[in-house]
């Protein structure tokens, strides 16, 4: 078996395993980690995004549950939709008015659960899973890029 650069078994057992998937561009790396880290704001809205991907999150509830101005929301969210972490889209309410709400983008799933207790997520299963796939998958690929195949990345991790 290969030497392990990470010696997991001395790793403290309260640690949340978090799945980082970040841009390989470093002008985008460090714009989406400044404007998201650099932003108090930004926090607080990705704290108020249930953890789960599907979930629609409606930019009137924001408006009304966030101590912000309206202004300062809507602004926000366009910059998290410009960082490529959420995406907006339309639906017809009720009463036939255009209601705007947001998407967290799969890959940004991990973004959202940096601001979550563990004990908080009810999905945990569905989360582990579809953050599983994803990171198999992306190193598959990049292993790939690098000329290794699956079967290289399956017998590593023992499969």
């Amino acid at each position: 078996m290969a030497e392990r650069c990470i010696a997991f078994d001395k790793v403290d057992s309260e640690v949340f395993p978090y799945i980082l998937f970040l841009p390989t561009d470093k002008e985008k790396l460090v714009s989406l980690l400044n404007g998201v880290f650099g932003s108090e704001k930004k926090i607080t809205i990705l704290q108020q995004i249930p953890a789960c991907g599907d979930t629609k999150i409606y930019q009137k509830d924001l408006i009304e549950t966030l101590p912000y101005s309206n202004k300062t929301v809507i602004k926000n969210l366009k910059e998290l939709c410009d960082l490529n972490i959420l995406h907006e889209d339309m639906e017809k309410g009720e009463g036939g008015a255009w209601v705007k709400y947001y998407l967290v983008e799969e890959k940004m799933t991990w973004l959202v659960l940096l601001f979550k207790e563990p004990s908080e997520l009810d999905n945990i299963q569905q989360i582990i899973l579809q953050l599983a796939s994803l990171y198999y998958y992306s190193i598959v690929d990049m292993a790939k890029r690098y000329d290794l195949t699956e079967n290289d990345v399956r017998a590593q991790m023992g499969l």
